[in-house]
């Protein structure tokens, strides 16, 4: 269940785990045959909070992202599901398709089916694509930047106050390449 972190954490209840898992027990099995596109929001302007729970290393933090709290995040949201339907249409995907058979409406509502989120879905109408973007929103699990540069290492990595330690890590990038975080990792280290 990777994707709890995507409800903030005072909706995160026993009850809404049991209700994931049900839900992800009665997804159509086409939905899960074939690949998948996704568009990505790199350098969204949208935040979150990200706290300790308590002292206790074992405690789970509160994280909310607040997807789309900035309008300008759904705009780019829309115009990448509009960029991945001229995608779909194009002669060129049709060659890896089995058929055409599946309209954008069907595939959009296929993938908020899928359910790959927590968030209470408000309708399964995909007409809005404003409302498909928030209900299919998720993260792609690359969590990296939240460790603050001149608190822990310097711009070049140096571990504050320990002479000749550098420590290359994810958690202490300012912003990343949009791409997987690992691949800057082991360029960095």
């Amino acid at each position: 269940i990777g994707q709890i972190s995507t409800i903030p954490p005072k909706q995160r209840t026993l009850d809404a785990i049991h209700e994931y898992r049900k839900r992800k027990r009665d997804i159509p099995v086409e939905t899960f045959m074939g690949g998948f596109l996704l568009a990505k929001i790199m350098g969204p302007l949208s935040t979150g909070h990200l706290s300790l729970s308590g002292k206790d290393v074992e405690q789970m933090p509160e994280v909310t992202f607040n997807y789309f709290q900035h309008p300008r995040d759904l705009r780019r949201c829309v115009n990448g599901v509009r960029t991945m339907e001229q995608i779909v249409r194009s002669k060129r995907f049709a060659e890896f398709t089995q058929d055409n058979e599946y309209t954008m409406k069907m595939l959009l509502n296929m993938s908020v089916k899928a359910n790959i989120n927590f968030i209470p879905k408000n309708s399964n109408d995909t007409s809005s694509l404003e409302q498909f973007c928030r209900d299919s929103v998720t993260t792609i699990w690359h969590y990296h930047g939240g460790c603050q540069m001149n608190k822990v290492v310097d711009s070049h990595y140096r571990v504050m106050g320990v002479h000749g330690l550098r420590v290359v890590d994810g958690s202490t990038f300012l912003s990343s390449p949009g791409t997987n975080p690992q691949a800057t990792v082991m360029m960095l280290g």
